[in-house]
């Protein structure tokens, strides 16, 4: 049981801490922390299946994203065959693990490449070290620092998430095209 005192809450007994706890019940608006590996997880499922038309992932090289994984693959399959106006993009600073351990994440991207896109940044860049998901300019989960799975799940919250959704757009013009779906980018 988590040690704050409202063990009953089964958000807060998997590692995540209210922010907000608003006088007025606001069920679909919320912020919340994490400092568990395994919250982390929870808050991108959570807001992977929040999204209905744009995600939004940057990352340093995906690996703590757990993209690959059965589950998480299902639900970006889920999100992309959703609709003509969906989109995912991915900005990394290194593409070799999503290349090499990625086989279902680059089976998406090649049945879905027309609105699927990964992007890999400059080497002027790489020393940024935080990582976000965004899902539709209102929901996003936070790393502080990608070494920590520490950050902060913001649930519709649009006025709170645009300015890491403007960040997103500044280092997607920035970064070039990246992994293809294609063995060569043909």
């Amino acid at each position: 049981m988590h040690g704050c005192g409202i063990c009953n809450d089964p958000v807060l007994a998997i590692g995540w801490h209210r922010i907000i706890q608003p006088k007025q019940p606001m069920p679909d608006s919320q912020q919340l922390t994490f400092d568990t590996r395994a919250a982390y997880q929870q808050a991108i499922d959570t807001v992977l299946s929040s999204a209905k038309r744009e995600l939004c992932i940057f990352d340093p090289d995906s690996k703590a994203l757990e993209l690959d994984t059965r589950t998480r693959a299902d639900m970006i399959a889920t999100f992309l065959s959703g609709g003509r106006d969906r989109s995912l993009r991915i900005v990394l600073h290194d593409l070799d693990h999503l290349v090499r351990y990625s086989p279902r994440m680059l089976g998406l991207l090649k049945r879905y490449g027309h609105c699927f896109s990964i992007r890999q940044t400059p080497e002027p860049l790489r020393n940024i070290a935080d990582s976000f998901v965004l899902a539709d300019e209102a929901s996003g989960v936070i790393r502080f620092h990608a070494d920590h799975f520490r950050g902060k799940v913001l649930l519709e919250q649009p006025a709170e998430i645009h300015d890491w959704h403007q960040r997103f757009e500044e280092l997607w013009i920035e970064s070039m095209p990246g992994a293809s779906a294609t063995p060569l980018g043909l």
